[in-house]
């Protein structure tokens, strides 16, 4: 599988990064993460040019990280500082490449690929997530999938009626109304379901009874991996919105078969009440690792060594319209880079 590279993708929570190395596998490279002194982000290289032994199994010394194996020391930019065996000399090779990284909305971003490319401002926007007035309860998981099929679920809507049934099911999903809409590099689906029972996941964030409104899933995906949620259920008389929250799905390919699979969910209820944040923690424990998860592997075993669907001649059916389109812009956009590069 070829990558987009001159893109921004996540490489962790802001959280998850700290003063203990942090080594992770990003589009088939091995980068060790860690705070400077000053709070700031390094990404490097993981692997060490002497005997190869991750940095991530290493310790901090100021801002340098030392090699767990024999204490050479590299700096935020890759660079060998310190040989401590011999006569002290640092070898031509003795260096590790060095990844733009920005930290944005509580999340740790990367540039994948010519770091000169690298332009903040192409990050997408996702300020709802550090919006003082909402919270946001966030997670990640691991992946033995190409990091498109998550893709493709995540902007299939109507998955949620079978995989989530439990707790995202209605009584009415054969009214579902669906919209999809493409602008530019970007796909939008929208499905409305209309006097629907509001289903137990949002009863469970609301504190609402049991009761019928307009349920409206919305899903937004952008280059090259970032799908965003608006979900509300709204009340049938009034069109208020008993419930608004946003979802945070965001994946990073770990190798051609596996991937990253970082999310959140963004609520505007019940902001202070810990007992929702662990219910959400425990739809996303249910719903990504137990019900997810296990259906979007077994399809990829399914798939053998085919990573793309529709180079399998699958049966469409009218809510793939949204994930086709995706599909066909990433592979678009991908094919467009390669030629620049053979032309460099």
């Amino acid at each position: 599988m070829t990558y987009l590279k001159n893109t921004w993708y996540v490489a962790a929570w802001g959280d998850e990064v700290s003063r203990e190395p942090l080594g992770r596998k990003l589009l088939d490279q091995d980068i060790v993460l860690y705070r400077r002194e000053d709070g700031d982000v390094v990404a490097i290289g993981n692997r060490c040019p002497h005997r190869f032994a991750p940095l991530s199994m290493g310790k901090l010394q100021g801002d340098t990280i030392e090699c767990p194996y024999h204490g050479l020391r590299f700096n935020g930019h890759g660079a060998c500082v310190l040989n401590p065996n011999g006569d002290g000399d640092i070898p031509p090779k003795a260096k590790v490449p060095a990844y733009r990284v920005e930290e944005r909305h509580d999340l740790v971003w990367f540039w994948g690929g010519d770091p000169e490319q690298a332009d903040p401002a192409l990050i997408p926007d996702l300020s709802y997530v550090t919006d003082p007035k909402t919270r946001t309860v966030t997670g990640h998981i691991h992946v033995d999938a190409a990091y498109e099929l998550y893709i493709d679920n995540l902007i299939d809507l109507s998955h949620a009626q079978f995989v989530h049934n439990d707790q995202l099911g209605v009584d009415n999903y054969e009214d579902a109304q669906l919209e999809v809409k493409q602008a530019d590099e970007q796909v939008d689906v929208i499905i409305t379901i209309p006097n629907a029972n509001m289903p137990p996941a949002i009863r469970g964030i609301t504190g609402e009874d049991n009761k019928r409104g307009n349920f409206v899933l919305a899903a937004h995906w952008q280059i090259p991996s970032i799908v965003t949620n608006h979900i509300q259920f709204l009340d049938a008389d009034t069109n208020e919105a008993l419930h608004e929250s946003f979802g945070s799905h965001l994946l990073t390919p770990e190798t051609e078969t596996t991937a990253h699979y970082f999310y959140g969910l963004t609520r505007k209820h019940r902001l202070d009440d810990k007992d929702v944040d662990n219910a959400v923690r425990a739809w996303h424990l249910k719903g990504f690792t137990e019900q997810d998860k296990p259906v979007i592997e077994a399809a990829a075993r399914m798939m053998g060594d085919e990573t793309d669907p529709l180079a399998m001649g699958p049966a469409i059916i009218q809510t793939d319209g949204a994930n086709v389109r995706a599909r066909r812009i990433l592979k678009k956009r991908i094919k467009l880079e390669l030629e620049q590069e053979s032309q460099a």
